[in-house]
């Protein structure tokens, strides 16, 4: 219907499912395979509201919320959605006078290989490597990141291994709680397949408009995360979004169970 040419390429890597559609985009972009791409991932339940059952340790929230990076985040909701953005070579853009929500400065996209604890545990080394070489390929410092759009699935596991994974990658920093966290994940939950998408739109759009959005249901901290002593702070309440040389700059991470890690740098 559009009568695109360039390549047409279906990924399944979980839940970092369209993150790494995207990814593959810009390699496309990147390498002259195409000029424009659409790229993004959707989620469908079926029977729709099926609802979950609660299971002490699992995945799945016991109250229907998903509480990300709390001491009451015990479980994820699963939900439904849909997702897709425009990709552009960004001095072909600005020639063509498109306007520009964010720029991609860097990807990073890796596995965990063997190095974790079961098929769907993840792992802080595989994640703090996806994030390395995601400022690496972008060549910028950690220190000028001021916003993290997180995995965050509000799981008792897998909060305080992704926060461990950023602090790692992010490593020593002269100051602390400089870096605003969120999830859009405690807005609308999981969409599975087209979280990453979601979660780096919400990025761009909170670029553009200089805002950085409250991340909701975060009361006191998950006991197993040491906030304090991090670069870190979960953002509860809509601020502006000031940095001192005009550079907006944030990171978006997807992690799928599997588990394929993608992070994105963007501006």
């Amino acid at each position: 219907h559009l009568n695109l040419k360039g390549p047409a390429v279906s990924v399944h890597s979980a839940c970092s499912t369209s993150l790494l559609a995207i990814a593959e985009a810009v390699e496309a972009i990147r390498n002259g395979q195409c000029d424009i791409a659409l790229a993004g991932g959707s989620s469908l339940t079926a029977p729709i509201f099926s609802g979950h059952l609660y299971q002490e340790g699992s995945m799945l929230s016991p109250d229907g919320h998903c509480r990300s990076f709390d001491a009451e985040g015990k479980g994820t909701v699963f939900s439904d959605g849909a997702g897709v953005i425009l990709l552009k070579d960004i001095e072909t853009a600005k020639k063509d006078g498109d306007f520009i929500y964010g720029v991609i400065k860097g990807v990073g996209i890796n596995n965990d290989g063997g190095g974790k604890g079961s098929f769907t545990a993840p792992s802080v080394d595989g994640q703090a490597d996806a994030i390395s070489r995601a400022l690496r390929d972008a060549q910028i410092s950690a220190s000028s990141i001021s916003y993290v759009e997180t995995h965050g699935t509000a799981t008792p596991l897998g909060d305080p291994i992704e926060m461990e994974g950023l602090h790692t990658a992010f490593g020593k920093q002269e100051s602390k709680n400089y870096c605003a966290i969120g999830s859009i994940k405690s807005n609308m939950g999981h969409l599975t397949a087209a979280a990453g998408v979601a979660g780096l739109i919400k990025t761009v759009l909170s670029l553009s408009h200089r805002k950085i959005l409250p991340s909701l249901g975060f009361s006191n901290a998950n006991p197993a995360i040491d906030f304090e002593n991090s670069p870190f702070f979960v953002n509860t309440k809509l601020k502006d979004w000031d940095v001192k040389d005009n550079s907006r700059r944030a990171g978006v991470s997807s992690f799928g169970v599997g588990v394929t890690n993608v992070h994105f740098i963007v501006e």
